[in-house]
């Protein structure tokens, strides 16, 4: 059994699950606010009871400083994170797969000492990150339009940007399957090319296409990170002044990581319990990314008998 496949399954599976379904069975939505209320007691203590919130039995985990449960606005977030890291990761992998697939069956073997072409060189040396955010900074400020809009102009960003570098990883496993015997015999016989690709060459790349995607998930999750840093939120950014706080208008989880930044010493949970699901989800994937390579590696293994 595939121990380390079968964890990240379970591990993702859940939190899409969750995703889609808790907030059916959650004690709160996001309208709900804990109000500062002051309580006597029989004895005559009186108690000041003010947000935010710690843990409790009330708010599972606990309120956020305004007084908001953070469960439901994580299980709101959720969708972001987990579904458009899903969805740019597939779209990347299929537009990105399917060039370097092309580019790799009828590209050239580079010749010693020579040099790729200058733009593709370009796009595959300019950090991602840097590429985005200098897009995203000029917008993402309160912006006028709906989050939803706004986190869909991040994912064709992402998507465009990393575009390059999937069709170069791909275009160098077609290049290495395209000498293997069963596609020069294909070749010989007068098979066309489409059918050389579509018949004989995709079904032994269909493996690294799968890694791949799980691993652009991963590498996508940790840009949703890096952009958080700089306070530019999936789905916007809301700035308020006086004193100057950034606030995620979705509830991403790496935007209420980065909203919450300055809890790290005060009120840790708002900070640590977007973190620990951020880790966990990041950690389903790489699971998944490892026991995938482990299964394919024992599939593909040849062993001589005599």
């Amino acid at each position: 059994m595939n121990k380390t496949l079968l964890a990240g399954l379970i591990i993702t599976l859940m939190m899409i699950a969750a995703s889609l379904f808790g907030h059916y069975f959650a004690p709160h939505d996001l309208n709900d606010h804990f109000e500062t209320d002051y309580v006597v007691d029989a004895d005559g203590h009186s108690t000041l009871y003010v947000p935010p919130a710690p843990p409790n039995d009330n708010f599972l985990f606990g309120t956020d400083k305004d007084g908001y449960d953070m469960m439901a606005k994580l299980l709101a977030g959720s969708k972001y994170t987990i579904f458009l890291s899903l969805a740019v990761a597939i779209t990347r992998v299929i537009i990105g797969g399917l060039i370097g697939l092309f580019l790799g069956y009828i590209g050239k073997e580079r010749k010693p000492g020579s040099k790729p072409f200058p733009l593709w060189n370009v796009l595959n040396g300019i950090p991602i990150f840097i590429i985005v955010w200098m897009i995203m900074i000029g917008i993402t400020m309160n912006p006028s339009t709906s989050p939803f809009y706004m986190a869909l102009i991040v994912a064709i960003v992402l998507t465009v940007v990393g575009i390059p570098s999937v069709a170069s990883t791909m275009k160098e496993k077609t290049m290495i399957v395209r000498e293997r015997q069963f596609v020069l015999s294909a070749k010989s016989i007068g098979a066309g090319h489409m059918t050389i690709v579509r018949s004989h060459i995709f079904p032994h790349m269909k493996e690294s296409f799968v890694i791949l995607f799980v691993q652009e998930v991963v590498l996508i999750l940790g840009l949703f990170g890096q952009l958080a840093i700089f306070n530019i939120f999936v789905g916007g950014t809301t700035q308020y002044f006086d004193p100057i706080q950034y606030v995620s208008r979705t509830n991403e989880w790496s935007g209420l990581i980065g909203q919450a930044r300055n809890n790290l010493f005060i009120y840790q949970w708002i900070l640590f319990i977007p973190l620990a699901l951020y880790i966990i989800y990041i950690l389903g994937f790489h699971l998944i990314s490892v026991g995938l390579e482990k299964l394919y590696r024992k599939k593909f293994a040849k062993f001589s008998h005599i």
